[in-house]
């Protein structure tokens, strides 16, 4: 389990910096099953990550395989979720940029097709930063507010800086960021059309419903993430 999840932790990286979502800055993580840990890549731009720069972190920020390596500044937005939402196991912090529009401005992400309905919950924004390092997550404290703001949420703006999107599984975090992006840019050039756009609304118990029968399914997730997976270079690792 543990090789393939890293396979497959290396690939998520990969789709991310492939699809112009995680760049240059930016990290993906996973839950170690069964464990009060994480698998997260060191501190490295997603496109280059291999499956030697994976490290085990515990949610308190022990590096519990390789001491020597210098971890990403924030791995506490991964480890404060991972502490707070059992049925996460699975966080990715982007600063894509049809996205990063939304967290300098007062409109709200709305849900604007059917794949965005995994964000009818609501998007919230976090803005409680302690001083010292901006509009960065990297205290423990800040960690915990940001987890409270998040709630039982999909995903979370960032003031003045990105996102976080959580989800079930890798695959399906993953997915979801990529739904993500692609309902902020839908949103924001609906808005140049018309101020009120009509978007995806319902019943709560409709749009859960669609969305564990059709969005998340098996099928539906293995055919997004085999397609995103296709788009990579011959050369990338693709478990």
């Amino acid at each position: 389990m543990s090789a393939e999840l890293i396979e497959r932790l290396v690939t998520a990286n990969r789709i991310l910096a492939n699809e112009d979502i995680i760049r240059g800055f930016g990290h993906v993580s996973v839950r170690v099953p069964d464990e009060d840990a994480m698998y997260i890549s060191r501190a490295l731009s997603p496109a280059q990550v291999t499956r030697d720069d994976i490290i085990k972190m515990s949610f308190d920020g022990e590096i519990l395989d390789r001491p020597d390596v210098r971890p990403y500044k924030e791995t506490v937005i991964h480890r404060a979720v991972y502490r707070n939402r059992d049925g996460v196991d699975a966080v990715v912090h982007h600063h894509a940029d049809p996205v990063v529009p939304f967290t300098i401005s007062d409109v709200e992400i709305e849900p604007a097709f059917h794949n965005g309905a995994l964000f009818h919950q609501g998007v919230p924004t976090f803005d409680k930063f302690d001083d010292k390092f901006g509009r960065l997550v990297v205290s423990e404290e800040e960690g915990e507010r940001m987890a409270a703001n998040l709630g039982d949420c999909r995903a979370q703006l960032i003031a003045g800086h990105g996102a976080n999107v959580v989800d079930r599984s890798l695959k399906d975090a993953v997915i979801s960021t990529v739904f993500f992006v692609k309902n902020a840019e839908y949103q924001y050039r609906a808005l140049q059309l018309d101020d009120e756009p009509n978007y995806y609304t319902g019943p709560d118990v409709s749009i859960e419903s669609m969305i564990n029968d059709i969005v998340q399914n098996d099928i539906g997730i293995d055919r997004k993430w085999n397609y995103l997976v296709s788009q990579l270079p011959d050369d990338t690792p693709t478990a």
